[in-house]
């Protein structure tokens, strides 16, 4: 496949996860705001629209670079899970660590993206 023809099938991809992303944000709210949900599945499940997102990126991940941002997302969204929710008896003000676990991961993600890929196009090494 030409690195044109992936690009475009990457971009549809992101398109396509965008969409349901969006279409499920929606019928969310207005589960919540005809009284389906309560308001309280809002506080307690917000964080996961962020995993979400985070999870759209990483389909559509065109490069190293976005893939290690997806990855960084997708741990921040689940930092926050576990602060809104209080796993573990963590909250806001003693959980900031898994924010920097977060970005670590995403560190680590982009690195074996990079690898990944110029293995694919036959390059000697990533450092």
């Amino acid at each position: 496949m030409t690195t044109e023809r992936h690009e475009k099938a990457s971009r549809n991809r992101e398109q396509i996860g965008w969409g349901l992303f969006l279409i499920g944000l929606g019928v969310w709210f207005l589960l919540i705001m005809n009284g389906t949900l309560s308001q309280d599945a809002w506080r307690a499940w917000w964080p996961y629209a962020v995993v979400a997102a985070g999870f759209v990126g990483l389909i559509g991940g065109q490069n190293p670079k976005s893939i290690g941002s997806a990855v960084t997302t997708m741990g921040m969204g689940l930092w926050m899970a576990a602060a809104v929710n209080h796993w573990y008896d963590m909250g806001w003000g003693n959980s900031w660590p898994l924010a920097l676990v977060a970005v670590g991961l995403g560190t680590l993600a982009e690195w074996a993206a990079s690898l990944a890929t110029a293995r694919r196009e036959g390059g000697e090494h990533v450092g």
